[in-house]
This record gives C-alpha cells, sequence and structure tokens, in this order.
C-alpha cells in the first residue's frame, strides 16, 4: 500500500479547497450579490460545494437530486419549491463571482512551466468553443445555429500559468465574436482553429504584443513577400507569386515564407475589441505581413499550411507545426466537462438554471485542476504524467469524499440526527391518499420497535 511522504499533510486536499474557497468568503459574497439577504436555511457555503462537488459530478442531473444531496450535506429538510426558488439571477451572479475568484486563483499557482525552447513566452493560450443543445423553451434567448436553442461555450485556456477565460454566448454567435484581444495578450502564444481566422484578429494579436498559430484557410490566396528559409526540394522563384499559382508546383517538404495580406480594418478608429461584424466599403484596405509555414504530409499528398507571427528565429517551421497540435488539449477539456461534469445534460427550460448549471461545471473544471495542480506540486519527480483527462477521472471517482472532507473541515459537521430525519422525510411518499398495490395484502406492525427488542 502507498505511504504519503512524511513532509504531506494528509488534509492537504480540504486545506487547499477550504483556502481556495473559504466559508467566509462564500457567504460574503453571496450576500454582497444579493442571493443571500438575511439568515435562512440555505447556507452558500454549503451549497457551494454540494452543486460543485456533488451535483456537478453526480450521475442524476435533476433539482430533485441536487435538493436532497444538500439536505443531507446541510443535515437540514427544505420545501421543495422553496429551494427551487433558489436558482435564480442572483445565484447566477454568485456563480460567476466565485467563477472568476476560482480563475485567479488557479492562475496563481502554476505547476508546469514552458520548456526552454519557448523562453521568453509567458503561456501558451489554446481558444476554441463548444455548442450545448437545450430545451427549445430557450430558443429566444440562446438562438441555436444547428438546432432551436443552443449554448455557445468560448474558453482560452492556458497549459501553464492555467489561465483561464470562459464566455457564454447564444448558440448561433459566429467564434469570432466570441473573443476578445487585448494587453493580456503580451507575450502569449494564442492557438485557434479556422472559425477564428481573420486577419484584423491577427493584426490586433500583433499590435497587444502576442502571438499566434492558426491554420491557414483553403481559400486564402496571399502574396508570398520572400522565402524566409530555403528546404531541399524543385527550386521555384516564390517571391512576387501567389500561393494558390505555386502551390500546386511545389515539391519541396517544408514551406517557409513571408506574405503580404490586405483587409479592411474597423468601420470607426475606436480601438474596440468586437468591431468585427460589418465593415463600412470605403474604409480604406490596410496591408500587413505575416509568416506562412508549409509541411508537406505524404498520406494525403498535400501541405497542412499555418499562418503565424512568430519569427523563424523563435521557432522552426516544423515546431511551429508540432506546437499547433497543442491546440487538441482543449478538446480534452470539452471531453471532460461533458463526459465527467455533464455539461451538456442540461434540461431545464429556465434561463437562470441553465446558467447556473453551466456555471458549476466550470466551477467543478476548475477546482479539479486547483487540486491537480497542487499534487503536481506535492509530487514534481512525476507532474508531467498527471494528464487532466486520466485527472479527472480519478477526481470523479473521489469527488464526494472530497466534498464531505471539505465541509467537515470548515467546520460544517454532519448530524446524525438530521441524517435519519432526512431518510425519513425523503423515503415516504408525499400522496397520503394514494392507493397503492400492496395496501390491502400489507399492514403496519403493530408492536412497532419493540417487537425486534
Amino acid at each position: 500500500m502507498a505511504v504519503l511522504p512524511g513532509n504531506i499533510d494528509p488534509q492537504e486536499i480540504e486545506k487547499t479547497l477550504n483556502k481556495m474557497f473559504s466559508p467566509e468568503w462564500l457567504r460574503e459574497t453571496a450576500t454582497r450579490v444579493g442571493y443571500v439577504q438575511r439568515e435562512r436555511k440555505i447556507d452558500p457555503a454549503t451549497l457551494f460545494w454540494v452543486l460543485v462537488l456533488g451535483f456537478g459530478v453526480g450521475a442524476q442531473r435533476t433539482l430533485a437530486s441536487l435538493r436532497r444531496a444538500y439536505e443531507k450535506a446541510a443535515a437540514e429538510t427544505l420545501v421543495p419549491s422553496a429551494f427551487y426558488y433558489r436558482f435564480n439571477g442572483k445565484l447566477v451572479d454568485f456563480l460567476k463571482e466565485c467563477l472568476t475568484h476560482g480563475i485567479a486563483d488557479l492562475a496563481s499557482c502554476a505547476s508546469l512551466t514552458l520548456s526552454d525552447k519557448l523562453q521568453g513566452f509567458k503561456d501558451i493560450i489554446v481558444a476554441d468553443g463548444t455548442i450545448i443543445k437545450l430545451h427549445e423553451k430557450l430558443a429566444k434567448q440562446f438562438p441555436g445555429a444547428r438546432s432551436k436553442a443552443e449554448l455557445k461555450i468560448h474558453t482560452a485556456i492556458g497549459l501553464t500559468g492555467n489561465t483561464k477565460t470562459i464566455g457564454i454566448f447564444p448558440g448561433k454567435t459566429a467564434e469570432i465574436k466570441t473573443i476578445r484581444i487585448g494587453p493580456w495578450i503580451k507575450d502569449q502564444i494564442l492557438l485557434f482553429d479556422l472559425g477564428y481566422f481573420k486577419y484584423e484578429l491577427f493584426s490586433r494579436i500583433r499590435k497587444n504584443e502576442g502571438h499566434f498559430v492558426s491554420r491557414l484557410k483553403t481559400t486564402a490566396n496571399p502574396t508570398i513577400i520572400s522565402v524566409l528559409r530555403s528546404y531541399r526540394g524543385q527550386p521555384i522563384d516564390l517571391a512576387g507569386k501567389k500561393l494558390q499559382d505555386v502551390l500546386p508546383r511545389l515539391k519541396r517538404e517544408v514551406i517557409d515564407v513571408e506574405i503580404e495580406v490586405s483587409f479592411r480594418g474597423a468601420r470607426t478608429k475606436k480601438d474596440a475589441d468586437d468591431t468585427f461584424e460589418t465593415y463600412h466599403p470605403r474604409t480604406p484596405k490596410t496591408k500587413e505581413t505575416f509568416r506562412l509555414v508549409g509541411i508537406f504530409d505524404k498520406e494525403s499528398s498535400d501541405y497542412h499550411l499555418y499562418l503565424t507571427s512568430l519569427s523563424p528565429d523563435q521557432l522552426s517551421a516544423e515546431d511551429v507545426a508540432l506546437l499547433y497540435r497543442a491546440r487538441w488539449s482543449i478538446e480534452l477539456i470539452f471531453k471532460e466537462l461533458k463526459r465527467l461534469y455533464k455539461l451538456d445534460v442540461i434540461s431545464s427550460g429556465a434561463p437562470d438554471t441553465v446558467e447556473s448549471l453551466v456555471l458549476v461545471a466550470m466551477l467543478t473544471l476548475v477546482v479539479s485542476h486547483r487540486l491537480l495542480n497542487q499534487v503536481r506540486l506535492l509530487d514534481p519527480d512525476r507532474s508531467h504524467r498527471y494528464t487532466p483527462l486520466r485527472w479527472g477521472e480519478a477526481f470523479f471517482t473521489a469527488a464526494s469524499t472530497i466534498m464531505s472532507q471539505t465541509l467537515k473541515y470548515g467546520g460544517i459537521e454532519d448530524n446524525p440526527t438530521m441524517i435519519l430525519l432526512f431518510l425519513m422525510e425523503e423515503g415516504v411518499d408525499p400522496n397520503v391518499h394514494r392507493k397503492r398495490l400492496l395496501s390491502q395484502w400489507v399492514k403496519a406492525n403493530s408492536q412497532g420497535l419493540n417487537a425486534n427488542k
């Protein structure tokens, strides 16, 4: 049996989580946003952990199951209607505050660093979105692109610094409208797919002193300005040529050139982050140069083309293509959110309830990754072997135990008397006059407990 090293506190998990979200902070925040106005049966600290470590990883995704989980953890009995009423806009505000706080805490305790090859950069940020199908009742609030009601979750995650930004949008929102570029991108490398492909976005990243790697659209036809590095292959003079004119004739294994593109800028001079929708036809075009990298794929007999602002001195063409593969990490995040934390299992038709449950899934992810970081720091020799998806499976299995330990560490104790009352209240059919199948064949034992003594 494995034994913890003597320098590791056996209560490291519950201590870490209570430091991340202390009962005092949770209660004060709930009061500040107006979720709790006076002392009631709903304790924000207990509800938070039941949501994140109970409901967030639970097999049953109904409010009735959540109410029972809360009653068990809090040793309280609640009127169902009063509990369901608590899923309102104020709960959304409370959970948003918790998510912002949790992301900030997560970013403050990075467990991995970039390799020497990426010295000088802060982090690699991977951006992408996923679609969740909703109840048709929500078609007005969250119109979808493929079905009547959809939600689009946009995330940007840092592979080492654990930067995480999360946005919730109607399903038909274009990806380009979900990303905001500002000073935060300085010295970061942003990876994204073709849904975010826009030259103005690339220009904005560069102006904010950031970097990017993106696949090149198959319809793009930039002008080649110069060859940055020569590789073995059929020599063709590329300078001044259009990419699509020379691409079919290229035989070299690697392409590494500087290209020029032109695009229309924003319709106003205001440096806004969300002016990507329409442009006045008279707006003058802007020209900008980027680096184009191509790696020949022998299986498909075609080039994989990438556009980037990274120079050959920073990364070779082969390394640019290899770096782009790191974008797969965000697919694993979505897999963790959907398979383990049931992000895509939301049957409610109430907007506040839907948004609350999405935030709960995100908080469960943040809490899981905070513990992942802590364990990596405790076990540095094997830190690279703690992969997020495998960790997520282990966290999912242990979540209910972690919840109990976290509540107890925070001063929220189990009450055996109330647990018995909970079972007696929840286990009995509330319909007093309902006819039951066995009613005419069985009756209560009149001797009661005395018969068993």
